[in-house]
């Protein structure tokens, strides 16, 4: 194993930081990318690579895993933990709020900016209060209501093309899927206590429900298969939780804020979409093993994240919750938010967005109706002046040409019932 690395190291205030530059980086060996801590030095070896790296403070004897892995860049990174005796006095509050899964990461994201990845890009700046606030107004600045109302009058006509009726499938992981499983929980073993010590569920739980919610709304409008060119973008912009790191207090509040999102950032934007993948997920959930069909939508999230800008959300909640399920999720409690959910559906999805959407959804309407009804008048008149012609033809094809009528009839009724309950 003659083939070296290149590395960097340097501390924080709690931490050596060792990034590896490793070529050819494979995510099939992410199982392997460990380092051999000793107090002044760590060894890295994973064939044909190895390393012997010089630290400049004593550390904490052991073996240290990844905490971002940039498979674009080739390049893993580890934090290893200062012995007590050599932590830098700065105070130990400077780290900020804290964030992620159960709210167990501080310090600065590790996060490069991107175009693609719309997150809060300082968590442990802000309260979970002021963060949500934040992203409040942000969903009011992207909200698009052109956009909105024409997808929502379109799916009245052809469900936007979409084929939304596929039977919700049973969860069957590949043998990928299953591997990388194992060395997840394997990786996360080591701090079982963080799951086995959870003493409120509840915001960890909706977090879950708000994260499998924007896979199903994936799912759905991409004919259940991974989209590599928006897969990931959909899963994480709609999931308030892996945008701006937000918690729940209520189904409520998870329903009102999935609504919301998925009018406002994917390609399709209407609430029947949204409906229909709370529908799926409980239809999911009654019919399944609901350990079985949660871990198989967050590895669906986990492999849409890979290798993208999203990878960081694999780290910072992904992974955690596949081991929160594998090892303590609270079945009972989520059974009970499931039955609110059927309860609080029918109420939120007769609810306003609240961006102001009605109006423009109704000039859209009034719009449409007056062609509608301006196409009906043109055609009585030419029926009117071609009505020896049309006498000539038979009772048949005068059934079928009243057939003919009659989608754009249901159309315009179904315009006409969202102009008068508006």
């Amino acid at each position: 194993m003659s083939d070296s690395v290149k590395f960097t190291s340097s501390l924080d205030t709690t931490h050596a930081v060792v990034i590896l530059e490793v070529p050819e980086l494979d995510v099939e060996h992410e199982s392997n990318l460990v380092l051999d801590v000793f107090p002044r030095e760590c060894i890295f070896t994973a064939a044909p690579y190895h390393a012997r790296i010089s630290l400049d403070a004593a550390v904490k004897p052991g073996k240290a895993f990844p905490e971002k892995i940039d498979y674009e860049k080739n390049t893993i990174t580890f934090r290893i933990p200062l012995e007590s005796n050599t932590l830098k006095n700065e105070p130990q509050n400077d780290t900020g709020f804290r964030y992620g899964f159960y709210q167990q990461y501080c310090g600065p994201l590790a996060l490069e900016t991107s175009q693609d990845l719309r997150v809060l890009s300082h968590p442990e700046l802000y309260s979970v209060s002021d963060r949500m606030k934040m992203m409040h107004k942000a969903e009011t600045e992207d909200f698009r209501a052109e956009h909105y109302a024409m997808d929502h009058l379109q799916f009245f006509s052809d469900n936007l093309g979409l084929t939304l009726d596929s039977p919700p499938l049973a969860p069957k992981f590949s043998a990928d899927q299953s591997y990388r499983i194992r060395v997840i929980v394997d990786e996360k073993r080591r701090q079982a206590d963080v799951y086995s010590s959870i003493e409120d569920h509840s915001a960890v739980l909706l977090g879950l429900v708000d994260i499998l919610l924007a896979v199903c709304y994936d799912r759905l409008t991409n004919g259940n298969e991974l989209n590599e060119a928006n897969s990931h973008t959909n899963i994480q912009r709609i999931s308030a939780t892996l945008s701006f790191f937000v918690e729940f207090n209520s189904i409520d509040e998870v329903l009102r804020s999935f609504f919301r999102r998925s009018c406002t950032y994917p390609f399709y934007r209407t609430r029947n979409i949204a409906k229909q993948c709370v529908d799926l997920m409980l239809t999911c959930i009654d019919t399944f093993d609901i350990r079985e069909w949660i871990k198989h939508e967050l590895m669906f999230a986990y492999d849409a994240f890979k290798t993208t800008d999203c990878a960081v959300m694999n780290h910072y909640y992904v992974k955690d919750y596949i081991c929160y399920t594998e090892l303590s999720i609270n079945e009972e409690l989520l059974t009970d938010y499931v039955a609110d959910m059927k309860l609080s559906l029918p109420i939120v999805y007769g609810e306003l967005l609240g961006f102001g959407e009605e109006k423009t959804l109704q000039k859209f309407i009034a719009e449409l109706t007056g062609a509608f009804e301006s196409d009906s008048t043109d055609s009585d008149d030419s029926d009117s002046e071609n009505e020896e012609t049309d006498s000539c033809g038979s009772d048949t094809e005068s059934a079928s040409s009243k057939e003919d009528e009659n989608p754009n009839e249901n159309v315009l009724e179904k315009l006409m019932n969202l102009k008068l309950s508006g």
